[in-house]
């Protein structure tokens, strides 16, 4: 859970060494670093809050049962749209704007970024562009590349386009039924304050939302979205 923040460690020596130490760029994002844009993947903050993200592609099923599961627990995540997901279900889309959350773009389809030629890469984010205004989604800066897999090509296009470029600190994905209870039951001593949790909206997130939020908050833990986590930056 804890691979995000190994290389959250060393952008901060590749700032330390470029020369750049201001403390709120390392916890946002860095426009330019030789060319490159660095993911955020974590904040610095005074008080005990995480950040609550879920990926949303063509496979995420269940982010109506999420929603009310959301509702219930009073709690507000930023979700990540694909643009593929976003053209099928633009009515869900809206939705979850609706609900209180918050929404961040991703490519249109779920390939890996990091293969992608330029111009098809340019093509997916043009593709999820169309998709978000055609559902008539608010304008949003917040972009996380899918699986978080990128490269210093792929990030430089994104911050053309003036997007925080959204990553993770912490990750809790089961990859089968058998290995969810473990992630559920050991998320909570994995956290930090100003953490950035990685969830995606599938089967068994939903089944494990409520177990996942009690964990989180017995901690001692507020959930927040990428943006109320901003406004808690030191």
């Amino acid at each position: 859970m804890h691979s995000g923040k190994l290389v959250a460690a060393c952008a901060v020596c590749l700032l330390m060494f470029s020369g750049i130490t201001d403390t709120l760029a390392i916890n946002t994002y860095v426009r330019d670093l030789k060319g490159l844009a660095i993911p955020v993947q974590t904040y610095r903050v005074e008080h005990p809050v995480v950040a609550l993200t879920f990926d949303v592609s063509q496979d995420s099923d269940p982010v109506a049962q999420i929603l009310v599961k959301l509702r219930t627990e009073r709690a507000r995540a930023t979700f990540f749209l694909t643009g593929e997901w976003v053209e099928r279900h633009p009515h869900l889309a809206r939705a979850i704007v609706k609900e209180g959350h918050e929404v961040g773009r991703s490519l249109y389809s779920s390939r890996t970024a990091s293969e992608l030629s330029p111009e098809q890469l340019r093509q997916e984010l043009q593709k999820t562009d169309d998709a978000w205004r055609a559902a008539h989604l608010p304008e949003v800066d917040l972009f996380r590349v899918p699986d978080g897999e990128t490269n210093g090509q792929v990030a430089k296009e994104i911050r053309k386009r003036h997007e925080n470029l959204i990553a993770w600190s912490v990750t809790a994905v089961p990859e089968s039924p058998g290995a969810a209870a473990g992630v559920w039951s050991g998320l909570p001593s994995a956290l930090s304050a100003g953490d950035i949790v990685r969830l995606r909206a599938d089967r068994l997130t939903l089944e494990g939302i409520s177990t996942v939020l009690t964990g989180i908050r017995g901690a001692g833990y507020d959930v927040k979205t990428i943006s109320s986590m901003q406004e808690e930056v030191e």
